[in-house]
């Protein structure tokens, strides 16, 4: 049974997604599992593997969500001097411990645009260990050759790409394609998604980003909504070649990850500073 939990958490990791590892790590008494029983719990609820069934199981698959949606491992304990597994109403009134393991692919960013600043922030996001899809609807731009260090390149419509976006935590999107009006486009489509992304980023001056937000505003997106995205995107750091936006940018997705970014769930409203005028 360990060996299908292991390859199964190995296939759900390799597609993207999250997971959590529930193992018994121990028990007393009369229980339906033992240390080192395992039970694989996916962002779906789904589930491979065992910690003992019944009310106990689903109580497990609770904690696992709650694992993958806080990004955050716990332990699970029914201790037998408190009722054990009576609490939960089973016969069996043992106690027992798990520990609720919270696993990462690891943070992913789509960075949309092929040019010389989408290929800088990729190139950088990869080295400092995002797995990177770059996007771009020119075939010529989306070529794998360009970007040996990303985990995947799509030449596809900037809409379509946009819809299947990754969400979620650990989801970081770059918008930085050659036009406004692109980048309009991925920007609406993307804070559409439910759960939305956990960092957005659209690169622009200014006046480029205002018009952006106001144009989404007026179709109906809340100031809440707006206030998540980083627009201009990046840190203020002054430079304003393609590496050094690039560095801007990844600072700034660095810093959300390692929750320092107070755009990213703390509520906070100001702009970062690379701009594409």
């Amino acid at each position: 049974m360990g060996i299908d939990v292991f390859r199964e958490t190995i296939l759900t990791l390799e597609s993207g997604q999250p997971a959590a590892l529930v193992t018994v790590v121990a028990s007393s008494g009369m229980t339906p599992a033992k240390p080192g029983f395992k039970m694989l719990v996916r962002p779906d609820g789904k589930t491979r593997g065992s910690v003992g069934g019944g009310a106990l199981e689903a109580r497990a698959v609770e904690a696992g969500l709650a694992a993958i949606r806080d990004r955050a491992s716990a332990r699970l304990s029914f201790a037998g001097e408190c009722g054990g597994l009576a609490e939960l109403g089973m016969v069996c009134g043992g106690g027992i411990e798990l520990f609720v393991d919270y696993i990462s692919p690891g943070p992913q960013v789509w960075v949309f645009g092929g040019g010389h600043v989408g290929l800088a922030v990729g190139e950088l996001a990869a080295f400092a260990g995002f797995r990177v899809t770059l996007v771009d609807d020119r075939p010529e731009f989306a070529d794998a050759e360009r970007a040996p260090w990303a985990h995947s390149v799509m030449a596809c419509d900037f809409g379509e790409a946009a819809a299947r976006a990754p969400r979620g935590l650990d989801s970081y999107v770059v918008i930085v394609t050659r036009g406004h009006v692109w980048d309009a486009q991925v920007l609406q489509q993307v804070l559409s998604l439910n759960p939305r992304p956990y960092y957005v980023g659209m690169m622009g001056s200014k006046p480029k980003v205002k018009s952006c937000l106001e144009g989404l505003r007026a179709k109906g997106v809340s100031e809440e909504t707006l206030a998540a995205v980083h627009a201009p995107i990046g840190l203020a750091i002054g430079g304003d070649s393609p590496r050094e936006i690039a560095v801007s940018v990844v600072a700034e997705m660095v810093a959300a990850r390692n929750g320092r970014d107070p755009k990213c769930g703390l509520g906070g409203t100001g702009y970062g500073g690379a701009s594409n005028a």
